[in-house]
């Protein structure tokens, strides 16, 4: 585990990130810098979480940035302003603060690679308002915290490894299992024990990111498919495709050439399935191309 942790925090490790994972470590760095802000604002008697959080009462710019702040938005005495420093909610702030800081810099830069950065910041945007939605419609409708983006993150990273299968990625996989299994499980014990009604979204935030992770995980196949019959070749997963252009000899595509146009004068074009009609629109310039060159006299 030692080892582990030295080589995750190498500066080479974390300057790769930087370059190659934009999304994931920036969005690591902002929420590490607000939290120790909010702390001290806190400790000074400053509801700053409160500012920052998203409120159904009192909406604002500031509720925008409610996925950078870990620290709850207590009520106190003066409930339109918050109620300032609690060691409890303190506890439970850094508790929260390190399981989504964690998550997203263990799965982060594996997903954003799978995905992209473009796709998958437009995923955390998409889980944010998704943990938005859901917690307008709790009571008191609050929220707070990158929860459902780090449950996000998780899911995705878990089932690019099954689905790659990788042997030397098992530990990885498995750290990555824990942390999502201990993320909904701390937004659980939270949502019940905790007194403010504030910590109620952290549960749907912590639902609705699997949710979205199994969908975008979907969806990235889909679109890999359909680029493999769009172009002929391509990646789907760890598997590669390539054209059945590739794999056939001169004479074989000259022969099932052959059998789709008798096909087509016995049955008519709409007889063909759609691989059908892409082979034969591509046959007749693949003969070109693999006929021999006459050499000139």
């Amino acid at each position: 585990m030692r080892n582990w942790m030295s080589s995750f925090f190498a500066r080479d490790n974390m300057m790769e990130r930087g370059t190659q994972h934009p999304v994931s470590l920036s969005l690591v760095l902002i929420i590490a810098v607000a939290q120790a802000i909010i702390y001290v604002a806190e400790f000074s008697g400053i509801p700053l979480a409160h500012m920052l959080s998203l409120d159904a009462g009192t909406l604002n710019i500031q509720s925008l940035f409610f996925f950078v702040s870990h620290y709850a938005p207590v009520f106190g005495s003066s409930p339109e302003f918050g109620a300032g420093f609690s060691p409890l909610d303190f506890f439970s702030s850094l508790l929260l603060w390190l399981m989504c800081s964690l998550s997203l810099l263990s799965a982060g830069p594996m997903v954003e690679t799978y995905l992209g950065t473009r796709r998958t910041l437009a995923s955390g945007l998409a889980c944010s308002a998704a943990h938005a939605a859901l917690a307008l419609a709790l009571k008191p409708g609050m929220a707070f915290s990158s929860i459902a983006f780090a449950a996000f993150l998780l899911t995705v990273s878990v089932l690019i490894h099954l689905e790659r299968r990788e042997t030397s990625q098992e530990r990885d996989n498995d750290f990555r299992m824990l942390l999502l299994v201990l993320l909904v499980a701390l937004a659980g014990v939270l949502t019940a024990f905790m007194p403010s009604d504030s910590y109620d979204s952290l549960l749907a935030g912590a639902g609705v990111g699997p949710v979205l992770g199994v969908a975008a995980f979907v969806l990235h196949r889909k679109q890999q498919l359909r680029e493999v019959e769009k172009r002929g070749e391509g990646h789907v997963g760890t598997m590669y495709f390539v054209d059945e252009f590739d794999l056939l000899t001169r004479e074989e595509i000259q022969t099932r050439m052959d059998r789709l146009l008798a096909k087509i004068s016995t049955a008519g074009m709409n007889s063909l399935a759609p691989d059908e009609r892409r082979f034969l629109a591509n046959a007749s310039g693949r003969l070109k191309t693999s006929e021999p060159k006459q050499t000139s006299r």
